[in-house]
């Protein structure tokens, strides 16, 4: 028995001698009949049967497809069911009709008698030639046809007269046999194959196409058996194990890659040949509001908008047909600046199978470089404005310098008596000289500290002692209005080291602004005390105090916190700006705290032992407390 698929290949063979029961080689000739076609059927309904004359012997042979149970198509393949012709064989046959029984292959040299019988047998094998033997005998001989329809044995029968009947009907009953023994091995058949192959073959085919239509790949083929169809199902689950295990791992290359390019702040497009989008990270979809699946329908060429002149603008056939790279900012319609850069993919033969183009919005980068250059240029003025303030302040003090001496000359009549009027008028010219030199020395230093030319000249000092020179020098201004100036210092400071006249210069500011903006018999307070290896003095009044929404202007050169106050309070703006910078210059930190109509606290807190060396890098803590008197401690 053998079992041929569709493809010509043999699926399952099996010859067994039924004398012995033991399996025997099949023989190859029925191998190269397979390989030939001779023994395959054609359809559903095509049927081959007949004698092959084989080496060892004459087989008869019938070939059906292999359909359903329900002998339905399409056809599976074909089984081939053959049975030697043996000695056996005939041998029961001659018991069963008992009359003697010769057979020859008509491919063989023949007796004399079958000799001139071959031709009437060979143009009609189903005709049976009898004729009489002698006068106690009669022969009977008919031919057997192959799987072609040609003569493929003779057979020779003798049977004495008075038996002649009895012959006649041992034949039909031979026929009978014969016809009965094909049907019992085409049911044989079509049992072992239902039973052995065709319905394990069906579950096969059931389990794949149930595979295919739910594209689940964890379900596995379950068969019993240890034969072929079993070890075919072991390989059909190894498959399916293989290919579960590489789409495992394709879908976590694709997520891996997904997750990568969506996390891709810039623009990212794979497009093909064909100018279709291939595939685009989450930017993209996002920025056209639009899903991938809708995009990947859209030709680029075609559809309007920034998408076809990107196409153009980017010489995307010049690039297929190059392979060579293209970048370019590009300017859209909403002013947005974008780096825009093509990229041709080759595929492992060298063949542009499609670019990648990413889209990079440098409008913040753009901007920040005008910004930045603006900037460049707004600092080289400054500095140009700083050396020209520190020219002209060193080009006008000396005239100012020569009008002050001569007031002064005046005023103490050097050059003779002056009546009264004279005496005011000079007065108000050495006053207005020397505060026009105050503010020429404040633009100079100024100018210096922007400059990066403004000096400390670092010699340590009694502490108690200056702050008293200072209190001393503002005792005139503060008389006039009688206020009192009390000087506080910790016990634990004596002296310190600092630039001495700067010193001096940022307790003078804050004290003359705490006097200025005091109210009559108001009392500023100096109070001097140590923070670590800091020294922190804090200037306190009980004046008008400062308007929180005028805070912000504190600390910037020609900016009062009143435009209206300066009929009242005479000054620039620029000795606050001044002890800001000169505090930082030493290393320390200014901060202040005022409430409208309490008074004002401006402190400031440099090294103790300074060096000669640039201040530290700090910003100014200002802290705003208008809801609360409580000193605020850095």
């Amino acid at each position: 028995m053998i079992f041929v698929n569709n493809s010509g290949e043999v699926v399952y063979a099996k010859s067994l001698n039924t004398s012995t029961e033991k399996e025997e080689p099949v023989p190859d000739e029925l191998f190269s009949m397979i390989e030939n076609g001779s023994l395959l059927t054609k359809g559903e309904n095509d049927t081959i049967s007949g004698f092959v004359l084989l080496d060892k012997g004459p087989m008869f042979i019938t070939c059906r497809p292999i359909l359903t149970t329900k002998h339905k198509g399409p056809s599976r393949g074909t089984l081939i069911f053959g049975r030697f012709f043996d000695d056996e064989l005939l041998d029961s046959f001659r018991k069963t009709t008992r009359s003697s029984l010769i057979i020859y292959r008509a491919d063989e040299k023949l007796p004399p008698d079958f000799q001139m019988k071959i031709e009437t047998v060979s143009d009609n094998p189903d005709k049976i030639v009898i004729e009489p033997l002698n006068d106690d005998q009669i022969v009977g001989y008919f031919g057997l046809k192959d799987i072609k329809g040609q003569l493929a044995l003779i057979l020779r029968v003798d049977y004495p007269r008075e038996l002649f009947i009895d012959g006649e009907i041992a034949v039909n009953h031979m026929y009978f046999i014969l016809l009965l023994t094909g049907l019992v091995i085409v049911v044989g058949v079509n049992f072992l194959l239902d039973k052995l192959i065709i319905s394990r073959l069906k579950e096969i085919d059931d389990f794949i196409t149930r595979i295919s239509l739910e594209k689940d790949l964890s379900r596995r083929l379950s068969l019993g058996g240890n034969d072929e169809i079993y070890r075919l199902s072991r390989v059909i689950n190894g498959m399916l194990n293989e290919i579960y295990l590489a789409e495992k791992e394709l879908k976590a290359q694709a997520s891996e890659k997904k997750v990568l390019l969506d996390s891709l702040s810039e623009f990212a497009v794979f497009v093909n040949p064909e100018y279709r989008v291939m595939w685009a990270n989450k930017a993209v979809l996002e920025y056209a509001k639009i899903d991938l699946e809708e995009l990947t329908k859209i030709n680029l060429k075609e559809a309007p908008g920034v998408t076809s002149i990107l196409v153009e603008h980017l010489h995307f056939e010049e690039i297929f047909a190059t392979g060579e790279k293209f970048s370019e900012e590009y300017i859209a319609q909403d002013g947005r600046i974008w780096f825009v850069q093509a990229i041709p993919v080759p595929d492992e033969n060298g063949k542009i199978i499609g670019i990648l183009q990413t889209w990079r919005d440098i409008t913040e980068r753009k901007n920040a470089e005008k910004l930045l250059h603006e900037k460049q240029i707004a600092v080289i003025a400054n500095r140009a404005k700083s050396e020209f303030l520190a020219n002209m302040s060193h080009e006008l003090r000396t005239p100012l310098n020569s009008i002050i001496g001569f007031s002064d000359l005046l005023s103490e009549k050097v050059y003779g008596e002056l009546n009264e009027k004279q005496t005011r008028a000079v007065g108000n010219i050495s006053s207005s000289g020397n505060h026009l030199l105050k503010l020429i020395n404040d633009i100079l230093d100024l100018s210096k500290i922007e400059a990066g030319k403004f000096e400390l000249d670092y010699k340590e000092f009694e502490l108690a002692s200056k702050l008293n020179t200072i209190k001393n020098l503002l005792a005139p201004i503060a008389k006039r209005k009688k206020i009192i100036i009390e000087i506080d210092v910790d016990k634990d400071l004596t002296s310190i080291r600092a630039d001495e006249s700067r010193f001096a210069q940022i307790i003078y500011n804050l004290v003359d602004n705490a006097i200025k903006f005091s109210h009559e018999n108001g009392l500023v307070n100096v109070i001097a005390q140590k923070k670590g290896d800091l020294v922190e003095i804090m200037v306190k009044d009980n004046g008008i105090g400062i308007k929180p929404e005028d805070q912000q202007k504190l600390f910037k050169p020609f900016s009062q916190i009143d435009p209206f106050s300066s009929k009242k309070f005479q000054g620039t703006g620029l000795g606050l700006s001044l002890v800001k910078q000169i505090v930082e210059l030493h290393g320390g930190y200014v901060w202040y705290r005022s409430k409208i109509g309490e008074g004002s606290t401006f402190a400031f807190a440099i090294p103790i032992i300074g060096d000669k060396r640039n201040g530290r890098d700090r910003k100014t803590n200002i802290f705003n407390d208008t809801e609360t008197t409580e000193n605020t401690k850095l």
